[in-house]
């Protein structure tokens, strides 16, 4: 569960920030579709410019020929993200090991590109996705490549611990009606306090 974590975490590292817009837009739809190491389906909807965040994927995960199949559904709410598995009943809760990287202030893309800059990142080109013009960033230190509309990722390449997986968008909406109870916290589910992921250690810091 924790890699399924880590692996959504990064494919929303772009740009993020405390106390400041993730997103240029206020609320939103992506879906998703994802190949590789790790197949499946997701539909990622954000409010209040991304602070508040669902994702709702059904993925197979496949390590050293053993399958992990996963119904999840994980909300990000500022600091920390919730995760539950609705096929094994397993709820974890985890602090976002990149809210305290989070900068304030400052407009929108230059702070996200700041963001990537600090991680490692490195602009190397663009590509148009459903018509949409991104820059692609690339992080060496987390093996990693991820396409970027308007501070919102439409495809991601992870090739990390044995995982070669890519993610990529089939639609996206933008200021959008997105009903309050997507992002709120099921009640009588007791989660997991599973601590922090070390992002440091696996950059290599």
């Amino acid at each position: 569960m924790k890699k399924l974590i880590l692996i959504s975490l990064i494919f929303t590292i772009v740009i993020s920030a405390q106390d400041f817009k993730r997103y240029e837009f206020k609320s939103g739809k992506v879906k998703y579709t994802s190949t590789g190491s790790m197949t499946g389906t997701e539909a990622m909807y954000f409010d209040n410019y991304g602070m508040l965040e669902l994702k709702e994927t059904k993925a197979t995960l496949e390590m050293m020929g053993i399958k992990q199949v996963t119904d999840t559904k994980t909300i990000m709410n500022g600091k920390w993200v919730y995760t539950i598995d609705k096929n094994s009943g397993e709820a974890n809760k985890v602090e976002n090991p990149l809210y305290s990287m989070f900068p304030k202030g400052g407009d929108l893309e230059k702070v996200g590109e700041e963001m990537m800059i600090n991680m490692g990142g490195k602009k190397i080109g663009t590509e148009t996705l459903l018509g949409k013009k991104c820059d692609i960033w690339e992080i060496k230190k987390l093996m990693s490549k991820v396409w970027v509309w308007k501070s919102i990722p439409l495809k991601s390449e992870v090739n990390m611990m044995g995982m070669n997986i890519t993610q990529i968008a089939t639609s996206v909406e933008v200021n959008i009606n997105v009903p309050a109870d997507k992002f709120k916290i099921p009640e009588g589910v007791e989660f997991k306090d599973v601590g922090k992921v070390d992002l440091n250690s696996l950059m290599g810091n």
